[in-house]
């Protein structure tokens, strides 16, 4: 176990300030003719991390079957994404390659609604655990994914970075992660 139990010494407990409730809202799995809204939309939600919005087009031709999509029911307008992946490599182990919430219905559960989506489907299929990184930086993804009961790895080649367990490089020079871990039933 990693001497890493909770965020709650990173993160000082505080009010969130009163939002308006998530609209109602349908899920179904992404398609390519998602792309060229979500792309744009994507943008925006990154805030202010550079490049490209989204992922590119192959991850809705050939992986939208793992996705999932929130949209708005009354304008059919993205609130949310999951994208994520079964391995070809670790067939017991998926992988979620981006989860994003328009930043306006953050904290309404539509985030965890498409957690527990993609795990239900995965879980059935075999996989038993589920992975996931961000950048060590991010406060918003480290939270989120502790309050989904995903613990930080904190193996052989991690050091502390920004206080928390992360491997340096590894999405290339410069792009350090937290890769975090947790069973697919819980």
């Amino acid at each position: 176990m990693p001497d890493f139990p909770n965020m709650d010494h990173w993160f000082p407990p505080v009010e969130p300030a009163p939002r308006r409730p998530a609209p109602t809202y349908a899920v179904r799995h992404p398609t390519e003719a998602d792309l060229a809204d979500l792309d744009a939309r994507l943008r925006d939600w990154r805030e202010e991390r550079p490049g490209r919005g989204g992922p590119g087009r192959t991850w809705f031709r050939h992986l939208g079957g793992t996705g999932w999509l929130a949209e708005a029911s009354a304008d059919r307008r993205p609130l949310g994404l999951l994208l994520g992946l079964r391995s070809a490599d670790q067939p017991t182990a998926a992988a979620i390659h981006v989860v994003a919430v328009d930043p306006a219905f953050r904290r309404r559960w539509i985030g965890r609604d498409l957690v527990d989506r993609f795990t239900s489907q995965l879980a059935a299929a075999g996989v038993d655990t589920l992975e996931a990184t961000c950048r060590p930086e991010d406060r918003i993804a480290l939270a989120f994914f502790a309050a989904l009961g995903f613990e930080p790895l904190a193996g052989p080649g991690s050091s502390r970075i920004y206080g928390v367990p992360a491997f340096a490089d590894w999405d290339g020079a410069g792009e350090d992660r937290v890769l975090f871990v947790r069973a697919a039933a819980r």
